[in-house]
């Protein structure tokens, strides 16, 4: 059965509303292996990215933060180059699967005289 109208927006907004916070968990559990991996502490790595700990620790535990604290700690960690590098190449497929896809241009009136 398909959801239609306002239930199936509100059927749609629940299911990216539970992907988001998968996603956040996922990160943030990611985030913390690596850390755990450099053999660094939640202090050490606040500290060194500029951002508090209590921000790190809704990070980490999947709750999210301000994209720019984010992107400190990925700087931080060395993964701000394979992630741009990323999102890069989806950019270079999504423009090669589609290259019939254009912008209308926008069609100019003739000025009065």
């Amino acid at each position: 059965m398909r959801n239609t109208g306002a239930a199936g927006e509100a059927a749609k907004k629940s299911d990216r509303s539970e992907q988001s916070a998968m996603l956040l968990r996922v990160l943030g559990e990611q985030l913390r292996r690596l850390r755990l991996a450099e053999n660094c502490s939640q202090e050490e790595l606040a500290c060194a990215s500029g951002i508090g700990m209590s921000t790190l620790k809704r990070l980490e535990g999947g709750r999210g933060c301000h994209l720019s604290s984010l992107a400190d700690v990925l700087v931080q960690l060395g993964l701000a180059d394979p992630l741009l590098d990323f999102f890069q190449e989806q950019v270079r497929e999504a423009q090669a699967a589609d290259t019939s896809r254009r912008r209308a241009s926008r069609s100019r009136a003739s000025s009065p005289e």
